[in-house]
């Protein structure tokens, strides 16, 4: 027995050991320069974990190549062919790399192993365009402003020499080369010294020669010759140099603080790797690598130690504005803060005491005086108040009744007085009275609380009445009777009543209302079913029943509903349920049926309402229903289910009204039009959030490459509220369809407007805007274009308005009309994906359009489709005999350009080109 509970357990682990793999979906692997101790390492590997703390389908390894220690080739190349054997089975879908050792040694090796994986580099200090051109691969660079980092330097020691160090490492050669830059800057010192490396054993010595007052900036690290040119720790190397030499230190590591540095310029390394970890969500979330655009700028924040800087007499000097400075001077506050709050609450204590002392007094004068108030006050509300008063004596008599008994219940009170209170309601026929309940309560001592009783005044009127009463005690605490109160609730009951059914029924048809319909739902999709058939929600729409509110008013309109909520009615089965919405808005929920009976239920129902004519007065009056059907499953709540048939509605109204819609939610078209809602649900808000962001496009000539462009288009981008990148391609539609895309139009013009000097601040740059067919018959838009112009510095001439072929030609006379009043300011048009519809060559002669742009379908295939290149060859030429330029999209490779070139068209635009950014 006990054997086999072991093979059970082990069996047991094993499933759970598989479920848990299964739960992951990907993995990602990060390989690290340097060892795991390393600081800069530690923050990039926080930065990634956190990111990835709220995904549970991807899985995190990290492998540290230890370059530091470790530089030769020998050493990586063994690295990589561990790595190759270790996740020889578990490929990971993506890799990050951190700093330019780990990079170029992933892409030594990257081709036999790696070849397809994309990759997202992070801690690389040279932004290269052939790094950023590199397939598959983006990332962040460790790109820091060393050129700052000097001038500010400069501005807070107020002196004009310098001494740089650096190492022979990437990072350090990187950041030395940044800083000979600097060095032709206006504002630089006017010596700077360099020292690519040194050694510990020897810096202070090379160090003494330069004045003592000359600042060190350490950009690398300082090599320990004695441990085989080992670099020491940002913390070792400051200490060395602060505690031996008189000059302030500066570096750019945070670390160095508290180690003798007079200030860091530090870049944050769990950012970094935040950033990059984010990169790599986009990917992993479906984005191609390629379309992740790289992070090439790092923000570096300047850290200052206040007792270095005033032991220098550094601190009237000025210093950036956004610094930390710690290590302040202590106020008398803070020196002393414990004495001076100890001090304060003893001083708050004693007045609070005396206070209390004399409120204590105060209140025994006051109760005194309340007592005597209190007890005529009651005497006046017992003889003239609306709630009788009462009271019994030990053995249950009533010893005491205010004068209200006789309006309340027509009794005088002195006929209660000395009789037991359980024989006076009990031999009263008027009276019906819970006797039993009374007395138990009674026999038992306990008080009686919302005790109702009904009296019978007359043979239709009925009055009810509401009893309470708490235990009297003697002084010794015996049992001494019961005090309590009557009062009549009649009134109260009957608006309690009326609610209730106002609460549950709608006030107009008799029907259950929307809370009411919506418990009823609640409680029969929690119901285990008992039938192999489900049970199904409907939601039902009248089709054209504004125009009876609005020809005969509201009143019309009500009576229509209640007729019309009969019809519909007549049609249901024992079981089945109506309920009112809302307006002209009605819920069903049928009994278990097959979908073939739901059908012939709905159609009768959408037959009879069709068939049913109102009239009023001389008038009559009509109107349709659409239904939406499907059926009550697990797991969905009664929200989810009525917005399911309310969508299914949605597809019959769509599907020309008057119609049934059923459907199960393996619907794919259901699943589209909600998803689609979801995009567009709340456009305003995704504005607001910057979920919509900009990308921008060259457009050049096709024997030039894209980096001196001078003409962009900017395409738009979206993120959802989780941060995943969706198509336009999906979203646009979607915004189209449901009439949003104005608001998306706008926004694009607005930016474009207002950012243009902070896109391109020093050249003259022609930029292209897409727009929709809604925005060219808005006369709204047309005015903020001319506000947005007469606002802002940019130039008409530099901007380019595209619109479709298809909603040029569909809405020709608004499309020409929009285009002269532009061209007024000396705005230039084009035409976007000419060729792709159904369009003839005549509509460019109506078109005032500066460019047209041959649609990229048509591009991508003219080397070897034939028919396309004649196309082509035809729109080129006939657009240059109307002094049109023309504009050749999708161009993806080098052979498409220079065919172009060939043909004669005038730019392209396209991968072979340059990538959007």
């Amino acid at each position: 027995m006990k054997n086999n509970s072991a093979v059970l357990l082990f069996f047991i682990s094993i499933l759970s050991t598989n479920y848990s793999f299964a739960e992951v979906k990907r993995s990602v692997l990060a390989i690290h320069s340097y060892n795991s101790e390393h600081v800069w390492t530690g923050m990039l590997k926080d930065g990634i974990d956190t990111t990835f703390a709220d995904d549970n389908n991807t899985r995190l390894f990290h492998e540290y190549l230890d370059a530091k220690r470790f530089p030769d080739q020998l050493h990586a190349d063994a690295f990589f062919e561990y790595l190759i054997g270790k996740y020889a089975t578990t490929q990971p879908d993506l890799v990050m790399v951190s700093d330019d050792v780990g990079l170029q040694t992933l892409l030594t090796h990257r081709d036999g192993w790696l070849a397809d994986v994309p990759v997202v580099f992070m801690g690389i200090n040279q932004v290269s365009q052939s790094l950023i051109d590199l397939p598959r691969t983006t990332g962040v660079f460790e790109n820091r402003n060393i050129t700052a980092t000097v001038l500010d330097i400069r501005a807070i020691t107020a002196k004009d020499e310098l001494i740089v160090i650096s190492d022979r490492e990437a990072a350090g050669s990187a950041n030395l080369s940044k800083a000979k830059e600097a060095a032709d800057h206006e504002k630089a010192p006017d010596k700077i010294h360099f020292i690519e490396e040194i050694f510990k054993r020897d810096a202070v010595q090379q160090l003494s020669r330069f004045p003592a007052d000359a600042p060190i900036l350490l950009v690398g690290q300082i090599i320990d010759g004695d441990a085989g040119n080992a670099l020491i720790g940002w913390r070792e190397g400051t200490a060395l140099l602060s505690s031996q030499l008189p000059n302030p230190v500066f570096t750019i590591a945070i670390i160095s603080m508290k180690h003798g540095s007079l200030g860091a310029h530090n870049l944050d390394g769990v950012l970094h790797g935040a950033q990059a970890a984010n990169l790599a969500k986009q990917i992993l979330s479906g984005t191609p690598a390629d379309d992740v655009p790289d992070l090439v700028n790092a923000e570096s924040l300047w850290i200052l130690d206040w007792q270095l800087m005033k032991k220098l007499g550094y601190t009237e000097n000025p210093f950036p504005a956004t610094a930390q400075i710690v290590n302040n001077d202590e106020s008398f506050y803070q020196k002393y803060r414990y004495l001076v709050w100890s001090t304060s609450l003893a001083f708050a204590i004693a007045i609070l005491i005396i206070l209390l002392l004399v409120e204590i007094i105060r209140r025994g004068n006051r109760t005194r005086d309340i007592l005597i108030e209190n007890e005529e006050r009651y005497k006046d509300l017992a003889q003239v108040g609306s709630i009788a008063f009462w009271e019994t004596d030990a053995d249950d008599r009533v010893r005491y009744a205010s004068n209200n008994f006789t309006p309340l219940m027509g009794i005088q009170p002195s006929e209660l007085v000395g009789r037991p209170i359980i024989d006076l309601v009990n031999l009263d026929p008027r009276i019906e009275f819970p006797v039993e309940e009374t007395k138990r309560l009674m026999r038992a001592h306990r008080p009686v609380k919302n005790l109702s009783f009904n009296v019978h005044s007359s043979a239709k009127d009925l009055q009810i009445y509401l009893l309470n009463a708490t235990v009297a005690t003697d002084k010794s605490g015996g049992f001494a009777g019961y005090r309590g109160v009557l009062r009549e609730v009649t009134q109260e009951h009957q608006i309690s009543q009326e609610l209730a059914y106002l609460a549950a029924f709608d006030s107009v048809t008799g029907l259950e209302n929307r809370t009411s319909f919506f418990k009823k739902l609640k409680d029969t999709a929690g119901m285990p079913s008992k039938s192999a058939a489900p049970v199904w929600v409907c939601f039902l729409d009248l089709d054209r029943f504004k125009t009876v509110n609005d020809t005969a008013g509201h009143l019309v309109g009500d009576a229509m509903l209640v007729e019309v909520a009969k019809v519909i009615g007549n049609c249901l089965g024992d079981g089945d349920q109506i309920g009112r919405l809302g307006g002209d808005e009605f819920g069903l929920i049928l009994g278990a049926r097959s979908p073939s009976d739901v059908k012939v239920t709905c159609d009768s129902i959408v037959k009879a309402v069709g068939g049913y004519h109102f009239q009023w007065q001389d008038r009559l009056f009509s109107v349709g229903v659409s239904i939406g059907a499907v059926p009550i499953i697990d797991g969905l709540t009664e929200t989810e289910l009525l917005s399911k048939a309310d969508l299914a509605c949605y597809k019959a109204k769509e599907a020309g009204r008057g119609r049934v819609y059923l459907t199960d939610f393996d619907h794919g078209d259901l699943y589209d039009e909600e998803r689609e809602m979801g995009y567009i649900a709340n456009v305003s808000q995704a504005l607001s959030q910057d979920r919509f962001f900009l990308v921008k496009q060259p457009i050049c000539p096709p024997e030039h490459g894209g980096t001196d462009a001078k003409h962009y288009e900017f395409l738009l981008r979206y993120k959802d509220e989780h941060g995943n990148l969706i198509s336009p391609s999906v979203f646009v539609p979607a915004a189209e369809k449901h009439g949003v895309i104005g608001l998306i139009d706008r926004w694009v013009v607005e930016r474009v407007f207002m950012c243009y000097e902070d896109y391109f601040p020093d050249e003259d740059v022609l930029v292209s805007i897409n727009l929709s067919g809604i925005s060219l018959s808005s006369e709204e838009f047309v005015d903020e274009i001319e506000l947005l112009l007469k606002n802002s510095a940019v130039k008409p001439e530099n901007i380019c308005f595209e619109i479709t072929e298809t909603a040029a030609i569909s809405q020709l006379s608004q499309a020409l009309t929009f285009i002269e009043q532009m061209k007024k300011h000396g705005i230039k048009f084009a035409l976007d994906d000419f060729g792709s519809g159904t369009s003839s060559f005549g509509y460019l002669k109506q078109l005032p359009i500066d460019y047209v742009k041959i649609d990229g379908s048509l591009v991508r295939n003219i080397l070897i489709e034939e028919t396309d290149l004649a196309i082509v060859k035809a729109i080129n030429s006939i657009a240059h005999l109307m002094h049109m330029k023309t504009i050749a999209e999708f161009v993806e490779t080098d052979e498409i350009r220079t065919l172009l070139a060939g043909i004669g068209v005038d730019y392209v635009q396209g991968h072979a080109v340059g990538r959007p950014t």
